[in-house]
Formats: C-alpha cells, structure tokens, sequence
C-alpha cells in the first residue's frame, strides 16, 4: 500500500512520502524526515512499511505519538487515521487510486439473416475446404 502522512496544517510541515520500507522521523540531521521544533525529539519515531501494512513506533520521544487521539507505542496506520508527532498532526492518506470502471463494450453487429452471412472485417479470409479431404495427405513409407 502506497501512503503518505498530509500535515492537517498544510504549507506549515512537510507531506511525509510512506515509500521506503523504515523511515526515521525526527530532529537529528541525520534522520529521513527533519522536524526541526523543540517538542520534536531528535529521533522521535519511525514508520515501517512490511507486507501491506505500515506500522508507526515512538522511539521514546520526550513529547510521545498519538494515533487518532490515543497514546501509543506502535500502532498499524490506515487511511483517514490522524498522527500527531509531538505537537504536529498529520492524517494518513492513500495513494492507490480507485479503480475505475471498466469500458463499456460495444454492442455485437447485428445477425445476418439470408443465405449467405459476411465475416468481420478482423478476420482473415480462409480458403475453401476442399471435398477430398485425402488430397492434403502424404504418404510415408516406415
């Protein structure tokens, strides 16, 4: 599943793409994604993608990781779920697109009463059968 975290603030922090398998979210220089706020801590949680699933996990931060309001550990992320990162709240979005409906396909020519009915212009023209069928064979000697 293809995510992303949309601050609910927009223009104020970062959209954070979900798309490498564990993404470290916090103040250090060195992590994935830098929030650079004093309630952010400098390695406050990572995200973690594995199977279809995308997992959040606090590192210990000063600050904690809500989920939909609730005080977590870890938690598994769905869309529309809302993430607040210290004092920055986010909510999980998905980036599959819905499927579209399928074509309508066309409707059939109509059928061809008479004697004689013409083949679709998308198929070859056969040869004839011929009556001796045993003309089309080769003898072979064993």
């Amino acid at each position: 599943m293809s995510s992303q975290l949309v601050p609910m603030n927009p223009g104020t922090f970062p959209t954070i793409p979900l798309q490498r398998p564990i993404l470290l979210i916090g103040r250090h220089p060195e992590c994935d994604v830098r929030l650079d706020l004093a309630k952010i801590s400098r390695r406050h949680c990572c995200v973690a993608l594995a199977y279809d699933r995308v997992m959040i996990r606090d590192l210990g931060s000063r600050n904690g990781l809500r989920v939909n309001g609730r005080l977590i550990d870890e938690a598994q992320l769905h869309p529309g779920d809302e993430v607040a990162i210290g004092p920055i709240l986010y909510r999980v979005e998905s980036l599959i697109p819905h499927p579209q409906s399928p074509a309508p396909i066309p409707p059939s020519p109509p059928a061809v009463t008479g004697a004689k009915a013409s083949k679709p212009a998308s198929l070859p023209s056969l040869p004839n059968p011929s009556t001796d069928l045993d003309s089309d064979l080769i003898p072979l000697d064993f």
